[in-house]
């Protein structure tokens, strides 16, 4: 079975859908398919109070509203003057000497020690111990320190010649030169243990940084846009995957042509388009693209400069065949999604029973618990279809 068959079928799967959440409704109808001139009319049967609570229920992270309108105005009371700091320094000070202090449940007296009082434990673990016999028993386990008693430098001299390398490692690592051990030497130098074959006996096993590995340059996307629009246009069925990532300096007119292409393709799987600096008028080409398109399974606009707004409007597209598979969007210019935009690219996941694979970034700890959800039960879906049965 080709690939292509076997999303075929998988889009003709008829099992009944999981439970979801269904969107608000307003009025019987979905508050998306309201229309701008339905929301005026709304607006205007509402009254003062009414528009008031409205006003005051917005989403602080909505890219829609300007800064200066995300946050309530909760200032309803006359300014009393002109604004005097040191007038308002004085009065928090004294309103702050007014202030009474919190209620302690034990009072405090001096030389009295409140709550429980730490003693120590002997070795069974019972309380009663004593400090001095802990203190003891770390001085036991303490290596020993190293002395050393010579009277002249030439018995010195004669030692350090005579000694073997092993013995000299230590000695370095006690004398703190660091620079010249690698870490288990010195380590085990310090700890006073012995120098083994792991940790090497002599100064050749000093660390040194290795030379990187040169690695080659990903080289330049040579994927010919106007071939490939001959092939699409041609019916050319062995064209499946179109990818022209990283080509920036392709023009936008050209990329939008390419789009309307592959809209008219009955063979074409998967377009890649990350890093080519695609906006929202692209974009906008995309959300046709889905809606037409019944053979596209993945989709990869990555690292571009869409606004989410645009991403909802493409997850909600992809509802109308949900033939698409895999939808990779991150890193765009506006990493924050705003909580409104989320519920939206939630909602319209959780409806789509195709979607495998999503690559959106939520900030929203709801939003990310359940689109993965809503995947799960995709993967479930599939795999239910595999062994030729069907979900209750």
């Amino acid at each position: 079975m080709s690939k292509t068959d076997y999303y075929a079928e998988e889009a003709t799967l008829t099992a009944a859908p999981a439970s979801r959440t269904q969107p608000s409704k307003l009025y019987g109808r979905d508050l998306r398919d309201y229309d701008d001139n339905d929301l005026e009319t709304l607006l205007g049967k509402l009254s003062t109070d009414e528009l008031e609570d409205l006003n005051n229920d917005f989403d602080p992270d909505n890219s829609l509203l300007p800064p200066s309108q995300r946050c309530k105005d909760q200032t309803t009371k006359e300014p009393t003057g002109p604004y005097q700091r040191e007038k308002l320094l004085n009065y928090l000070e004294d309103a702050a000497k007014k202030e009474a202090d919190w209620e302690e449940c034990v009072p405090y007296s001096p030389g009295v020690k409140r709550g429980t009082v730490f003693t120590e434990k002997d070795e069974d673990g019972t309380p009663g111990g004593t400090g001095a016999s802990v203190s003891s028993k770390k001085a036991d386990q303490a290596p020993m320190p190293i002395e050393l008693d010579l009277d002249e430098e030439d018995e010195l001299d004669t030692m350090l010649v005579s000694a073997p390398e092993r013995d000299l490692v230590d000695l370095a690592g006690i004398l703190g030169m660091h620079n010249v051990l690698n870490q288990n030497q010195y380590y085990n130098a310090v700890k006073g243990k012995g120098q083994d074959d792991n940790t090497g006996t002599s100064f050749n096993n000093v660390v040194k940084a290795y030379q990187p590995r040169a690695v080659p340059d990903e080289g330049e996307n040579l994927t010919d846009v106007e071939d490939v629009m001959k092939k699409i246009e041609n019916g050319d069925e062995s064209l499946t995957e179109v990818n022209i990532n990283n080509m920036k300096r392709i023009s936008k007119e050209r990329i939008r042509s390419l789009i309307n292409s592959a809209a008219k393709s009955k063979v074409l799987t998967k377009l890649s388009m990350s890093n080519t600096a695609i906006g929202d008028s692209e974009a906008r080409e995309l959300v046709t693209l889905l809606e037409e398109s019944s053979s596209i399974k993945v989709l990869n606009i990555e690292s571009n400069y869409v606004t989410p707004e645009v991403l909802a409007k493409l997850l909600r597209a992809a509802l109308k065949n949900q033939s698409l598979i895999e939808f990779h969007a991150e890193n765009q210019r506006q990493s924050v999604l705003g909580n409104q935009i989320e519920m939206d690219i939630m909602m319209s996941i959780e409806e789509n029973e195709s979607l495998l694979r999503v690559g959106v970034a939520f900030q929203s700890m709801e939003a990310r618990h359940r689109v993965s959800e809503a995947l799960e039960r995709n993967y479930e879906r599939l795999r239910l279809k595999r062994l030729g049965k069907t979900t209750s």
